[in-house]
């Protein structure tokens, strides 16, 4: 069976950005890959006298040719750019579309992190999105009783596997992006409104490099990752177990 995975992250081109090599290794591993995207990226120019709308379509133009490249299927769900909360109607439209796609995975921002590289504050879309997704993920998506009328709808509980969390301070997962360095790069400057080439390839080279080094990888990308299950307490018990056999 393929591997389905779900992102959501806050503008086009995050998951590009934050995951462009984990995502471009599971494709070539014949992941079938749906990137949700919260907002337009309305707010995505330096330019203020350019018409929202043509930001808009730019961005969508953009994010149709990454997605292309990871033969992704993406989904809009409409929120203003800049302004995005962890609103119940976002966990309710997070938990119909976690239901609808049923994924193994589900990728998306840390909600806890507030500063990076000690020259960068989070934009609060991505924590607000973050936010929303771990409130739909627990216990919202497995409980038909929670937003009954999405059940009555057909959109059934669905559990995911696994929770990964971009751009975390608290990583528990690496993947090796070494030979798919170059293939990010093509993926993450389709978004070439959002990313000059030079300073971008310099950027995350030195992102990539830095990732990699806690486990001797040449280019990383890494994640925070969280197993879940239908029934809390005995995914608790697993875990206990596996930390008691990998005891010395």
């Amino acid at each position: 069976m393929a591997l389905r995975v779900l992102t959501v992250f806050a503008h086009p081109d995050d998951a590009e950005a934050l995951a462009g090599g984990t995502l471009l290794s599971w494709r070539t591993q014949g992941a079938q890959i749906v990137l949700a995207i919260v907002t337009d990226g309305d707010k995505g120019t330096h330019n203020e006298n350019e018409p929202t709308s043509s930001v808009v379509a730019k961005r969508r133009e953009e994010q149709a040719a990454a997605a292309a490249l990871l033969n992704a299927e993406v989904r809009w769900l409409g929120y203003e750019d800049s302004l995005v909360q962890p609103t119940l109607a976002l966990r309710k439209d997070v938990v119909r579309l976690i239901r609808e796609v049923r994924p193994h995975l589900v990728l998306t921002h840390d909600p806890t992190v507030w500063f990076r590289h000690g020259a960068y504050i989070n934009h609060p879309d991505h924590r607000a999105v973050g936010q929303a997704v771990v409130e739909a993920l627990y216990p919202a998506v497995k409980k038909a009783n929670v937003f009954p009328d999405l059940a009555a709808a057909g959109y059934a509980p669905w559990v995911p596997e696994e929770l990964w969390l971009a751009a975390t301070d608290e990583p528990n997962r690496w993947v090796d992006i070494s030979h798919l360095f170059e293939a990010k790069m093509n993926l993450l400057l389709t978004h070439a409104s959002q990313f000059p080439p030079e300073p971008t390839r310099l950027v995350f080279r030195r992102l990539a490099e830095e990732a990699g080094k806690t486990k001797g990888l040449p280019a990383a990308e890494s994640f925070r990752v969280i197993r879940l299950g239908p029934r809390t307490v005995e995914l608790l018990a697993g875990h206990l177990h596996s930390e008691l056999d990998d005891a010395p």
